[in-house]
């Protein structure tokens, strides 16, 4: 038996993705896993995330070690592979395979037939038999592509238009994930709010609808849903979030708290909608747990503009903040606008990051002598320690060894930058 081991990068949508690879693998007769223990495996497959430069030269850099450790091994580069990467890693080795987003289907052959699979092909992917990374999280895409052309960003590159998956099928997958004793669905895309648009509606309220008519002791998170489809549908998605099974937690990437930013970003909505959205959600929903997004150091941003940034997270206060640093992506048309200096990109990065880490701690003390419901979903780093979430989101780490999949009643009794401590009742 040939033992298949997965390093993926970037998002849950490219960690779906490994699991149905694994998962066709495992049914193939190979032993299929995620790890970066790389020495035992006959075959190494990297899920490559393109949309941010770091993540690229990680996985490019990971592979030539490897080859050079390890010349005898199959190596495989899946996943957002642009085009203009594919001479690249060709480079490196000619033998290294190449599997893009859009032939996972095809890992199987790939193995056989030592060919490339870099067709770009509009599949349902959905429905395939999975190796899970954590068996009690059942990650679902609902759709590929985007209907936007932000201009820092590669993603339509790759995924092509938007095409939002049957909402049969994607009810079908929940079931299945649920039947496999999953306790979490994590609805995910590259922008959930899109789902159903290119049918000329907005419909994830709807779906998130459905998902929750389904029987079944499970909680709902839905993933990264841009400002400009929750403020289409905003009643309707409060009303959603307000059944029990979803996680009071929403993912919003405003990008930048400056209007001509983006603009220039091609970003369809202001700062203004964006503090609209978090007051609402945060009105009816008392506690509620928003995560965003800010780029720093965007092609032309002034010290003004980035201040605005810093005053948009000082007065909304963002439960979680994914900061990145601005780093261009070939063929987007931010790559083409005169570039800030790395230096002063630095700076203002750990300038948001000194602010944010204030606020979350801030945030989280918040919650200390609170009681609340907790699902364990994980191990944590230590022996006798486990993680689990309660119904806002928030990750509540225990000093203590519990079953994974239980629902444990806690009470908070200590909180730090990024998490809170909890113990049993």
């Amino acid at each position: 038996m040939q033992k298949v081991v997965f390093k993926t990068y970037g998002c849950s949508n490219n960690f779906s993705e490994s699991e149905a690879m694994a998962g066709i693998l495992v049914k193939e007769g190979y032993s299929a896993e995620e790890s970066i223990e790389f020495s035992s495996a006959d075959i190494i497959i990297f899920n490559m995330c393109s949309v941010k430069g770091p993540s690229v030269n990680h996985c490019i850099n990971s592979v030539k070690k490897l080859l050079k450790e390890f010349p005898e091994k199959t190596i495989v580069v899946a996943g957002c592979v642009p085009k203009e990467i594919i001479k690249k890693i060709k480079s490196i080795n000619e033998k290294i395979l190449i599997v893009n987003t859009h032939n996972i289907d095809q890992i199987k052959n790939a193995l056989i037939t030592s060919k490339d699979f870099t067709s770009f092909e509009k599949k349902i992917k959905l429905n395939y038999p999975k190796k899970r990374i954590n068996k009690f999280i059942g990650i679902v895409p609902i759709l590929s592509g985007c209907n936007d052309f932000c201009t820092y960003c590669s993603t339509k590159l790759i995924k092509g238009s938007l095409i939002s998956f049957p909402e049969k099928q994607i009810l079908e997958e929940v079931k299945t994930a649920l039947k496999d004793g999953c306790r979490e669905i994590w609805i995910t895309s590259q922008d959930n709010g899109a789902f159903g648009t290119e049918q000329g509606k907005n419909k994830l309220a709807e779906l998130i609808n459905k998902v929750c008519l389904i029987e079944g002791d499970f909680f709902i998170r839905i993933g990264m849903t841009n400002p400009t489809y929750v403020l289409e549908s905003l009643p309707e998605l409060i009303k959603a979030f307000k059944n029990n099974k979803v996680f009071k937690f929403l993912h919003i990437p405003v990008q930048s708290g400056n209007n001509e930013i983006l603009k220039k970003m091609n970003r369809r909505y202001t700062v203004s909608d964006y503090k609209k959205i978090v007051k609402a959600f945060k009105k009816e929903i008392p506690g509620f747990t928003v995560a965003t997004d800010i780029i720093v150091g965007f092609p032309g941003e002034t010290a003004k503009q980035f201040q605005d940034s810093l005053d948009l997270v000082k007065q909304t206060k963002p439960e979680m903040l994914n900061m990145s640093r601005f780093q261009s992506r070939p063929f987007t048309l931010a790559s083409k606008m005169p570039q800030l200096t790395g230096s002063e990109i630095k700076s203002r990065s750990r300038e948001l990051t000194k602010l944010f880490k204030k606020i979350s701690l801030e945030n989280n003390n918040k919650w200390i002598g609170k009681t609340c419901k907790v699902l364990i979903d994980e191990k944590g780093k230590k022996p006798n320690q486990c993680i689990g979430r309660n119904s806002f989101y928030k990750q509540i780490v225990f000093e203590k060894k519990i079953l994974l999949g239980k629902t444990v009643q806690a009470k908070i009794i200590g909180a730090k930058t990024f998490h809170l401590v909890g113990e049993l009742l």
